[in-house]
């Protein structure tokens, strides 16, 4: 209990405010809910038997047909439907993809429902008939699996780059001839491999596979310091910063989404990722460029450590604490283009159910009022959450500093 106790306690801003912890309960809902969600919500029950013999359909491959074929005195077998000797169904019987054929589309929670109240759609039923509280239940592993996601990619991404670009600045980083033509033709080689038919996951293999392998062909320092390239570092860094920060967001992504020919989440957390990495750089390298400055990373400096160790040692873990204030924000911000995205109809393939696009199905029935309160509650109060805790942790972060400067 004692350490279950502490894990709460060292929580940002669990002992300021009510508010704060009420906003950490709701996530750690959230993140229940979006973990156990295949438990809580799927039409496969956990247990059940059937002319003596004992099954589990939902950790097992067991399937309607499969039981139909083993047992045809019960054919056809059905979830709902069949007689099972003993039978443990899920909290909600159906998964965020079962189109019930009983029920009506666009039923509200506040009509009748016929038939067992084992059955019943508490929140309704969306255009299709499916249920509103298991694709409910759907859009908290997809909200916090991009808004996470995408916003790690970003730090990923913004941390190196806003490290290097204070610390090195722009006349510090110099390379050979060959390095950067080795730098230049890999970066042609990435940028033309996001437009190959490839899957994603490749892409995505293939590019990890080409900057490791830069990163080891360019770590290893010619001897001879001739003929060697001045890299302006930070104002490469600031003017990519600054043409990304140029676009409207939304706009970007619905470019990006149009060109890239493969849909799923993957593509939607790397666009999302792509416009986000810029906050991350540009917060780390005022951090590193104020750090840079300190009496004890100039003697580091003058006891010829190399500036790998000194910022992996000694810069980016003290750097790295304000940064995850903007990380907060980030995915709070990343949930909600998320929403936008899949409101307007793209990004995610059309067969998965989130928040926005429960949301997005209210235009065609505007008396299908569940469709827009309880999607928009669980965007709201996760917003609201998100930034609770973010302003918590951003007045920590300014007392302790209030503290060390005086």
């Amino acid at each position: 209990m004692k350490r279950i106790k502490h894990v709460f306690t060292s929580l940002p801003g669990w002992n300021s405010l009510m508010a704060v912890r009420i906003a950490w309960i709701f996530l750690f809902l959230i993140a229940f809910l979006a973990l156990f969600g295949p438990l809580i919500s799927n039409e496969k029950p956990y247990y059940c038997q059937l002319d003596g013999k004992h099954y589990f359909p939902l950790f097992t491959r067991v399937s309607e047909s499969g039981l139909s074929a083993a047992h045809p005195n019960h054919s056809p077998v059905t979830w709902r439907n069949t007689s099972f000797e003993s039978i443990w169904r899920a909290p909600v019987p159906f998964s965020h993809q079962t189109i019930d054929l009983k029920a009506e589309p666009y039923l509200s929670p506040l009509h009748g429902h016929s038939g067992e109240k084992r059955f019943r759609h508490w929140l309704g039923t969306d255009v299709l008939g499916r249920d509103v509280l298991a694709g409910m239940i759907r859009g908290c592993r997809v909200s916090l699996l991009i808004g996470l996601g995408s916003m790690l990619i970003a730090l990923l991404i913004g941390i190196p780059v806003g490290s290097a670009a204070a610390y090195w600045g722009d006349k510090s980083w110099r390379i050979t001839t060959k390095q950067f033509l080795l730098v230049g033709a890999t970066s042609v080689l990435v940028f033309l491999i996001w437009f190959t038919p490839f899957s994603a996951s490749v892409k995505i293999l293939i590019t990890v596979m080409l900057i490791t392998g830069l990163y080891f062909l360019i770590r290893k320092r010619s001897p001879d310091s001739r003929l060697r390239i001045s890299i302006p570092l930070d104002q490469l860094t600031l003017g990519v910063i600054s043409i990304i920060d140029g676009f409207p967001g939304i706009f970007l992504i619905l470019i990006l989404v149009a060109i890239i020919p493969s849909k799923g989440w993957m593509v939607v957390m790397l666009t999302i990722a792509l416009l986000r990495w810029p906050s991350m750089a540009r917060y780390m390298r005022a951090e590193v460029y104020k750090m840079r400055e300190t009496n004890y990373i100039k003697a580091a400096q003058v006891s010829n450590i190399s500036a790998r160790r000194i910022l992996r040692k000694h810069i980016i873990p003290y750097a790295f604490r304000p940064v995850m204030i903007t990380f907060i924000f980030g995915v709070s911000s990343a949930i909600l283009t998320e929403s936008s995205l899949s409101f307007l109809g793209i990004g995610l393939p059309t067969e998965e159910i989130n928040w926005g696009r429960l949301l997005a199905q209210s235009r065609n029935n505007f008396d299908a009022w569940w469709l827009v309160v309880f999607p928009g509650c669980a965007i709201f109060f996760t917003l609201l959450s998100l930034y609770t805790i973010g302003n918590a942790w951003q007045k920590e972060q300014l007392h302790i500093r209030a503290k060390v400067d005086a």
